[in-house]
């Protein structure tokens, strides 16, 4: 759940690269966003709403947030100057939006294409730090290789949903308070999500939500000592089947950029070798306390 956050002066928002599809490049943010949306809205309704699980949508953007911990990975907004421009107004409507729920920690992200062109002029002029960046990727779904022989993954139901949340709890390491977060959303519409075995032992987790003929994938996590034996690349590509039979035009996710200092994302060779494309590399600015 880490990011580097270097101190770097604002750069401008970057185009989109050509070629790219607009209806491509406004579901790799809006996937995201939408799934984002849903998975706190889930949380939310938990009887009592222990997480403090909020969402919001301003100007065409999705914001979300997380009361029980202050932290930047549970208060994002996605999709910011995608589908209206953003406005000195926006950003306020964000402040006023995370003030409100107390909370001082949190990510923006700015996708490539977005508008106008300073927006991230605005976002320094408002305190927030601009940091590294996530790749955007998409698959057109036209090509998948199956799943090999032998693999067991299922998609599961409400009555596995605790295996599933121990999962994305160790893989992910986060703070077990907030497992709703994995797991409210486990046999809600638009969602489906699965486990692997190795024998009778669960030991790896995926999600795919769909929504508008797209697919979002997410989740995705092997536990430690059963890495490297191909889990992620089956559950991308039995995931990547299953948003095609249900009509997706696409799919769509995201994951850390390779860098200097991080020279070897695992997840994003596995997105590779599965068929993924690269969209962009996308800008987050921060906020941490």
């Amino acid at each position: 759940m880490g990011d580097q956050v270097p101190d770097s002066d604002a750069e401008p928002v970057q185009p989109l690269p050509a070629g790219l599809e607009p209806d491509v490049a406004e579901w790799l943010e809006m996937g995201e966003a939408f799934a984002q949306a849903d998975s706190a809205s889930a949380v939310a309704e938990q009887p009592g709403n222990p997480l403090g699980g909020a969402v919001q949508e301003i100007d065409g953007a999705i914001a979300v947030g997380l009361t029980l911990i202050d932290f930047w990975f549970f208060n994002r907004v996605v999709g910011m100057g995608v589908r209206q421009p953003v406005t000195p107004a926006t950003l306020a409507a964000v402040e006023d939006f995370y003030a409100g729920l107390g909370l001082r920690q949190g990510a923006i992200h700015v996708a490539n294409g977005a508008q106008p062109a300073d927006f991230p002029r605005l976002l320094a002029e408002g305190g927030w730090t601009q940091g590294g960046r996530w790749v955007k990727m998409w698959h057109d779904l036209a090509s998948i290789d199956p799943v090999a022989d032998g693999v067991r993954i299922e998609r599961i139901g409400p009555e596995a949903r605790e295996a599933y949340g121990d999962i994305v709890m160790t893989t992910f390491e986060m703070p077990d308070p907030v497992r709703p977060i994995a797991t409210a959303t486990v046999g809600r519409p638009g969602w489906s999500h699965y486990l692997g075995y190795e024998g009778d032992a669960a030991v790896a987790v995926a999600a795919l939500y769909v929504r508008d003929g797209v697919g979002w994938l997410g989740f995705g996590g092997t536990l430690p000592e059963h890495r490297g034996k191909g889990w992620q690349t089956a559950m991308f590509l039995q995931r990547l089947a299953d948003a095609r039979s249900a009509g997706c035009r696409f799919a769509v996710t995201e994951t850390g950029e390779e860098t200097e200092k991080d020279p070897v994302n695992h997840s994003y060779r596995n997105m590779v070798r599965t068929g993924f494309k690269l969209g962009y590399a996308r800008r987050n600015w921060y906020r941490l306390g």
